[in-house]
């Protein structure tokens, strides 16, 4: 009977396994969750909908919890109504807080253009592109998805502005890691893994307060990618190479 040869990938092939993952988790989150992450559209409260969203800064923010400077990239975006991105090498942990972060913000305090660089921000450049012209590209990519399919388009951000809505979100349920998803075959991200790279997916619930009494919520599925080593950690923070960040948020389908 013929021996069987173990083949050692080589160096180029790993480069090509990671790039690959973008695609591959893409199938794994289409397999297991369904929710479009920041697709939250606000029924309008009776009223004059012409009235022009308030001004950043000019109303109380909302009563945030306090955390530990040295345990976040800036504590101070929660004086916006943001969730402050945490310094930490658990990738569990890190897309939990990203997923809550995508739907963390207040309209009376932040514009959605600040809100969207503000969640930009926990973004890394990808080490699994060996050119940084590449890893550039990879990342504006990113962000574009992030703007068209992700966060709440202008004209709904427009109507929740108009009726002062704070919006918070919280996990609701299990969070899956890696091979907690239904899809993957046995030993299919083991190379990614290794290589930092985790798929995190939890259902949020977020909580709608605006004016008027508006009181609601609503449940949807959040996929993330999540790099922990090899990272590009945010000017003047306390983060490091091995700390997560993120590479992207899947847009999917809300429930």
């Amino acid at each position: 009977m013929a021996r069987r040869e173990r083949v050692e990938l080589t160096e180029s092939q790993r480069r090509t396994r990671k790039i690959a993952w973008a695609s591959a988790a893409g199938v794994v989150v289409l397999a297991s969750v369904v929710g479009l992450m920041g697709a939250l559209l606000s029924p309008l409260a009776d009223g004059d909908q012409s009235q022009p969203a308030p001004d950043a800064g000019t109303t109380t923010p909302s009563a945030k919890p306090t955390t530990k400077p040295e345990s976040v990239v800036d504590a101070a975006v929660a004086e916006f109504g943001w969730s402050p991105e945490p310094i930490t090498a658990d990738a569990k942990a890190y897309g939990i807080a990203a997923a809550i972060a995508g739907s963390t913000y207040d309209t009376n305090l932040a514009t959605r253009k600040q809100f969207l660089g503000g969640l930009g921000s926990w973004h890394t450049l990808d080490p699994g592109y060996d050119l940084e012209s590449d890893q550039q590209d990879a990342l504006k990519s990113k962000l574009d998805e992030l703007n068209r399919r992700v966060v709440v388009p202008d004209s709904d951000w427009d109507a929740q502005a108009i009726n002062e809505m704070t919006v918070t979100a919280k996990v609701d349920g299990d969070v899956l890691i890696d091979y907690d998803h239904l899809s993957p075959q046995p030993g299919s991200l083991d190379a990614l893994i290794a290589d930092g790279y985790h798929l995190v997916t939890t259902n949020v619930l977020a909580t709608y307060v605006g004016r008027d009494n508006a009181n609601y919520q609503e449940r949807y599925a959040v996929s993330v990618q999540v790099l922990c080593g090899g990272t590009t950690p945010t000017a003047g923070s306390s983060q490091t190479p091995a700390d997560c960040k993120l590479i992207r948020f899947f847009p999917e389908t809300r429930k």
